[in-house]
């Protein structure tokens, strides 16, 4: 069992083996729940719809000038 320690400001760090074994990474979501005087911390899963247009592309291409890519790498493989 490995334990941590609440900070002044209510901060707990997850152990590392346990981050690890849950693909926790930083800035992720976690839901608290508690039942009595368990407490369970679940990774929140992201809907694709919250990050739509989170990424911008420099420049834009057709849809015949996608094609056309897709045809090349194609040909290329």
């Amino acid at each position: 069992m490995q334990t941590s320690s609440i900070t002044s400001k209510g901060q707990v760090t997850i152990p590392a083996q346990i981050r690890k074994s849950l693909a926790l990474t930083e800035g992720q979501k976690v839901r608290f729940s508690y039942i009595g005087n368990v407490i369970t911390i679940t990774p929140v899963e992201e809907e694709i719809s919250a990050v739509f247009g989170l990424l911008k592309a420099k420049k834009s291409a057709s849809l015949v000038q996608m094609e056309a890519a897709i045809i090349k790498s194609a040909c290329d493989d």
